[in-house]
């Protein structure tokens, strides 16, 4: 079968015309078989043009934010001969109902982990004392036995906001233990109010800047929209 003289090949067909039907040029010649699946130099690269490809297609300012991404993932990595698990699934198993989670990026050796969480938002999300992390790390701190604790990593340069904290097995432990009592009294029947900095992606936010729900949350629109007067200053009138 004659090859395709495309872009790619036109070279060598231009240099050696026989390179172009190899089985009749030569007696008895079979074709490489092509293995999507190995892991090899040809599928790296069509992986990365795929990628590229990808990353091509968004605006000029966005490939220099993940240009920087992928900057501070490189040199990280760099410092060690690290394990890689992206996007990977677990279930936190620490839970009632073992929910599933899946992280963005871990990297890991026997002594040393690093939980990464790529935001592409323009709000701020700090790393200190980050739920989300702190959660993952739980679930994840298994991978490194011999380590002291987990490194957790928000990489937001949307938002100028590239940051890590360290978190010891203390730490985790003690969020590890707020969160499974946080579960048990939610399961309970527990609806307590309780406005804090995560009210900001809550979807009862009246500012919530994502879809939000019919109703607003009423402790919300007390802090939003305090009254003037007391109600019973009212009646007193």
């Amino acid at each position: 079968m004659v090859e395709r003289f495309s872009a790619s090949q036109a070279g060598r067909h231009m240099s050696c015309h026989a390179s172009a039907n190899l089985e009749k040029a030569i007696i008895g010649y079979v074709p490489p078989v092509e293995d999507r699946t190995a892991d090899n130099a040809a599928n790296r690269g069509s992986d990365m043009h795929e990628d590229l490809a990808r990353i091509m297609r968004h605006p000029t300012k966005d490939v220099q934010m993940l240009a920087k991404c992928l900057e501070y993932v490189a040199e990280l990595r760099g410092r060690r001969r690290f394990k890689v698990l992206v996007e990977q699934k677990v279930n936190a198993t620490w839970l009632i109902g073992d929910p599933e989670t899946t992280v963005d990026l871990v990297l890991y050796t026997a002594d040393e982990i690093h939980v990464i969480d790529w935001k592409t938002g323009r709000i701020p999300v700090w790393v200190t004392d980050n739920e989300q992390l702190m959660y993952y790390a739980v679930c994840f701190a298994h991978l490194a036995p011999k380590a002291k604790g987990v490194t957790t990593h928000i990489v937001q340069p949307w938002a100028n906001n590239i940051d890590w904290q360290w978190l010891s097995t203390d730490d985790l432990k003690k969020f590890m233990v707020e969160a499974q009592r946080a579960q048990r009294e939610i399961l309970a029947g527990d609806v307590t109010f309780g406005p804090s900095h995560h009210c900001t992606f809550c979807p009862a936010n009246p500012h919530m800047r994502g879809a939000r729900g019919s109703e607003t949350c009423p402790a919300m629109m007390q802090i939003l929209y305090p009254s003037v007067v007391d109600e019973a200053e009212i009646l007193d009138l």
